[in-house]
């Protein structure tokens, strides 16, 4: 009987790890980042941006062939729109010599006095335009369908960084406060310990209560804190689980805090970074579609020649028959050439503000990399002063707890001693985190 439960139990443990297997996600800081480029809403976006251009440009690549179109017509009226007789003859001796030769013959020839047309019809036609050419302007409407493609090209890869870096940020600083987490576990052990000693201490008459006390009320500011923490984690893979579309309650991140790099081995000059930047192809791109605006703005002005040919069918006369005419048409603008003279200085404007635009983006964005790498040196800077301050740290709470047991010192230098250790181990964790964060953003300013 106890072999048969004992089975049971084997196997309903073993189907509750298969049934929960699948729901946990080990994820690494690259398979976050590569969920969030599958996943992530505004990027998804950026690529339907993507196809959106695509569409524009063969839109514009259809103005190349010619335009086709077909129309049918059809009436029927209560009387015919035209009749035609003897009467409506105005000459009086054409008139009177018409009705002498109708009232001779008119009745042996089968002939009336008067004639009517189009009482009912239909008209069937179909015509084909091909513009030869239109001032340049389908060229370069093509040409800026082109620059629309590229366009949304780099903003999608501007986008993808701007996803790479907040997922590296969100994955750290959950890692940053599961680090925090060890170093609280830290200092509960140093505290239940320092709690027992106290606990037979006074039992033996040697220390007061209120020493005990204080004790309390730092182990109570430490859960105090661990909630802060763990709170802070939930939000933050609640806030990774949104960005990266996956549920936050199955992550289990894998990646830790490891001994940083020097950031000189990933020095590059600001100029020639920023010159390869995305944002900034992307000023040169609208310096050329301005480029292009005005040349299209041009040809609105330039002759326009155009060939074409149409084929017609109608029922609306007796002789009746199909027709085929081709033609060729030339139109000249004439009195659009001062409008188009002001369209043309504003488009100079507007060329002239895209080139201060892109020296002005161009000059913040060298300040923004210079800047970017001395975040990066003080973060390194800032880990060397805070492995050093630990290390002061450790020391300096092995020779008070030393001098406590020894009577030298009271319970409240101890206590702060081992405060002092956790907020050291706490800025030596924040310390990487910033470096590492620091260390992602420059290498996407300098395209590392």
């Amino acid at each position: 009987m106890k072999k048969s439960i004992f089975t049971i139990l084997i196997i309903l443990l073993a189907s509750l790890a298969k049934a929960q297997g699948p729901d946990t996600l080990r994820l690494s800081v690259q398979d976050c980042i590569d969920l969030a480029l599958e996943n992530n809403i505004p990027l998804k976006n950026s690529q339907l941006e993507i196809q959106k251009a695509r569409a524009t440009k063969n839109e514009a690549r259809a103005e190349y062939f010619p335009k086709v179109s077909a129309q049918a017509f059809a009436f029927e009226s209560a009387n015919p729109l035209l009749t035609v007789g003897i009467e409506d003859i105005d000459n009086a001796l054409i008139r009177q010599t018409l009705y002498n030769f109708f009232a001779q013959y008119g009745v042996n020839l089968g002939l009336k006095k008067s004639y009517s047309f189009a009482k009912d019809g239909t008209m069937f036609s179909a015509m084909a335009i091909e513009p030869v050419y239109a001032g340049g302007r389908i060229r370069n409407g093509n040409k800026l369908a082109s620059l629309g493609i590229e366009a949304a090209e780099y903003q999608a890869d501007i986008k993808a960084d701007e996803v790479r870096l907040q997922v590296e940020c969100l994955y750290w600083q959950i890692i940053s406060l599961n680090e925090k987490i060890t170093t609280l576990d830290l200092l509960d052990q140093l505290l239940d310990t320092l709690d027992k000693d106290l606990t037979g201490a006074i039992e033996a008459g040697l220390m007061m209560p209120t020493d005990q006390y204080k004790v309390t009320l730092k182990k109570n500011e430490s859960r105090l804190n661990r909630k802060k923490v763990e709170d802070g984690i939930t939000l933050m893979k609640m806030a990774l689980g949104q960005f990266i579309g996956v549920d936050w309650q199955a992550m289990i991140l894998t990646d830790s805090i490891v001994e940083p790099t020097e950031p000189t081995a990933f020095y590059h000059d600001s100029k020639g970074a920023v010159a390869q930047r995305n944002e900034s192809h992307l000023l040169d791109l609208s310096i050329k579609a301005e480029s292009l605006k005005k040349k299209m703005t041009l040809g609105e002005a330039l002759p326009t020649l155009l060939v074409g040919g149409s084929a017609s069918y109608h029922t609306i006369l007796d002789n009746t028959r199909p027709n085929v005419t081709a033609f060729a048409m030339l139109q000249v603008p004439i009195t659009d050439w001062h409008k188009t003279s002001i369209k043309l200085k504003k488009h100079n404007l507007d060329t002239e503000i895209a080139e201060n635009d892109r020296r002005n983006y161009t000059e913040m964005m060298e300040l923004q990399t210079n800047q970017a790498w001395f975040n990066l040196q003080q973060s390194w800077l800032r880990i060397s002063m805070a492995e050093t301050a630990l290390s002061d740290a450790e020391a300096n709470l092995k020779i008070t707890q030393d001098y406590y047991e020894a009577g030298l010192v009271s319970l409240s230098d101890l206590l702060e001693a081992q405060t002092m250790l956790k907020l050291c181990y706490d800025e030596l964790t924040d310390s990487r985190v910033d470096y590492q964060v620091n260390l992602v953003n420059y290498k996407q300013l300098i395209g590392f």
